[in-house]
């Protein structure tokens, strides 16, 4: 086996060690917060939960290994820049992702709590 092909295994081990740990971080602090969204639904908070790091798994070991570009020419060298740059795309969506979804779940809680809380009514001076 070439240095390159194995610089490659690791890259595909790390994105899937990587992946997987976030997944598990990803459900259990989810979790807690779609619980506090959902509250009154603690079924669609977990269900909610699973879908979204369902979706997480699908679409990050996917872009994972459409990332991966394996040259059989390669250079040990040149594979680990590549793995590496690879690896930083790979980072760099995951961060832009969990950004995203941060904005769109606290949209949620955010329109959540307008929902729940109890409407004052204006007191007009005469």
């Amino acid at each position: 086996m070439t240095g390159a092909i194995v610089v490659y295994v690791i890259y595909v081990l790390l994105a899937v060690g990587l992946i997987t740990w976030l997944s598990v971080v990803l459900r259990r602090d989810g979790r807690v917060f779609l619980n506090d969204v959902f509250h009154s639904q603690p079924q669609l908070a977990g269900s909610v939960s699973q879908l979204l790091v369902t979706g997480f798994l699908v679409f990050t070991m996917g872009y994972a290994l459409l990332l991966l570009r394996i040259d059989g020419r390669a250079t040990t060298i040149g594979a680990l820049r590549s793995s590496a740059r690879q690896f930083g795309y790979l980072l760099l969506t995951l961060g832009a992702m969990h950004s995203l979804n941060m904005m769109i779940l606290l949209a949620v809680r955010r329109r959540s709590t307008e929902r729940s809380a109890p409407r004052r009514r204006r007191v007009t001076a005469r």
